[in-house]
């Protein structure tokens, strides 16, 4: 993993809540964050999401990539 999930809320500045998956890897994206993050948030098990925290804990759950 070339990011920490913990970074992730920084990257996620300007999101409403709740947002879905897509919502929030375009976020992700338009503020900067790593592709490998953008991905990531594309392949989350949850549709939506209420909060940044449950971002990260649901970045700290998955299984990571390769």
């Amino acid at each position: 993993m070339d990011f920490d999930p913990n970074d992730a809320p920084r990257y996620l500045q300007g999101v409403e809540y709740p947002a879905s998956k897509g919502d929030l890897a375009s976020a992700a994206e338009e503020n900067g964050a790593p592709g490998e993050l953008v991905e990531r948030i594309g392949t989350l098990g949850r549709p939506s999401f209420d909060s940044a925290d449950e971002v990260v804990a649901e970045l700290e759950a998955s299984p990571t990539s390769g």
